[in-house]
């Protein structure tokens, strides 16, 4: 599967550098900040900073939207064009996934046993969860257990097993596994050329389908609408790309005063649609293009890392107290912000960016002869030029 002549989309990955801070913003945010009902005051500026600290959710079914037009839409195009490997397909998907998750789940244990010997007697038990909106509750605990660990390595976080530890963000990482699964099955039944594959196809796909519970089902339809979206590309409109704004904040706005499945939908397909207009318009230097490039780079590592660690030195070194908004907690927000984004690129320095050598690794042993020895990318030989990925594509783990 050729993916490797598709153009880095800039104003893509704005967004999603933008939806991962927004997703660290809401766990400081309810770290830091007592609640809103807590607030002595509620002025504009004490208004905006609970508003925008409260998106974390809306960011994460945003991710859908982005990873449904970036690998739905390769896939898609993939298939058209008679080109479509399922193994390539597999190994590019899950090194992508693992090649950070990994990594992840240690970093989670090692932050949970510190954040244990030096925090709150209970913590992790769920001690502090009555002023704690994030975090282990007393019904579920951090758990770290082999079969809490082998679950969430397999994407059953969720569903058979709760998430590893502290480490909360990582129930996204089972939706977007099952739909990386269940996407090609349903596709193969429009585009494979046998007609009892087709229907072999279909049938494991239904079946993937009903076995996963009802709310992850359901939020496959923004990743979807995402596929459908980058298969009919737009030339650029600025009315309909404010059109489609316009669209995307009223849904916001609906999914989150209604905090239901529903709204989650509404808001994954607005956004979905108007990521064609996103992906149309020319790109920007300057600035813009390197912030873009950065944030986005290390966005999947940044998600999947930076809870745990805040939480450990909440628990260490400023539980139970929570401040009210104003410049001083802001300044809090700032430090920590900074301690999570250099901890996020050091993260990404040793492990996501080697996922392509990790892919490419994977790929010539998957295609080596049995017996046959395996040349190295070390000696300056690929398996296949084709088999590079554009970072767009490759970026799209959520």
């Amino acid at each position: 599967m050729d993916l490797s002549r598709k153009p880095r989309l800039q104003h893509l990955d704005m967004l999603r550098g933008l939806c991962a801070l927004g997703v660290v913003i809401s766990h400081l945010r309810a770290l830091l900040v007592v609640p809103y009902a807590e607030a002595a005051r509620h002025g504009l500026f004490d208004k905006l900073l609970f508003a925008l600290g409260g998106l974390g959710h809306e960011c994460v079914i945003a991710f859908f939207a982005l990873s449904g037009f970036l690998v739905g839409g390769s896939t898609l195009a993939a298939m058209r064009a008679g080109r479509f490997s399922l193994a390539d397909y597999g190994v590019a998907r899950l090194s992508r996934l693992w090649t950070v998750l990994v990594p992840a789940l240690a970093l989670t244990a090692l932050w949970d046993a510190l954040g244990a010997l030096l925090g709150p007697a209970g913590a992790y038990q769920g001690a502090l969860a009555a002023i704690l909106e994030s975090g282990p509750t007393a019904r579920e605990p951090a758990t770290h257990s082999l079969v809490t660990l082998l679950g969430n390595l397999l994407f059953l976080q969720t569903i058979e097993t709760p998430v590893f530890g502290s480490n909360r963000p990582l129930w996204s990482l089972a939706n977007e596994a099952w739909y990386y699964l269940v996407f090609p099955l349903l596709a193969f039944t429009f585009f494979h050329r046998a007609p009892i594959m087709r229907a072999l196809c279909a049938a494991a796909g239904a079946l993937a389908l009903a076995l996963l519970p009802g709310e992850l089902a359901l939020l496959g339809l923004p990743w979807l609408a995402g596929a459908l979206a980058a298969d009919n590309p737009a030339r650029p409109s600025l009315a309909r790309a404010l059109a489609g704004a316009l669209a995307t904040l009223a849904a916001l706005g609906v999914s989150h005063m209604s905090r239901t499945v529903l709204g989650d939908i509404a808001l994954g397909c607005a956004i979905a649609f108007w990521l064609r207009d996103l992906a149309a318009f020319p790109s920007i230097g300057g600035l813009y293009a390197a912030a873009a490039h950065g944030v986005s780079e290390i966005s999947y590592t940044l998600y999947a890392v930076h809870f745990p660690l805040l939480l450990m030195l909440w628990f260490w070194l400023l539980a139970p107290a929570r401040s009210q908004p104003g410049l001083a907690v802001l300044g809090q927000m700032a430090i920590l912000m900074a301690v999570a984004l250099i901890y996020a690129a050091a993260v990404w320095f040793l492990f996501e960016r080697r996922t392509d050598v990790v892919r490419g690794w994977l790929l010539r042993r998957l295609r080596a002869p049995r017996g046959a020895p395996v040349v190295s990318r070390c000696a300056g030989v690929e398996t296949n030029p084709g088999d590079r990925q554009s970072r767009a594509e490759r970026n799209a783990a959520f």
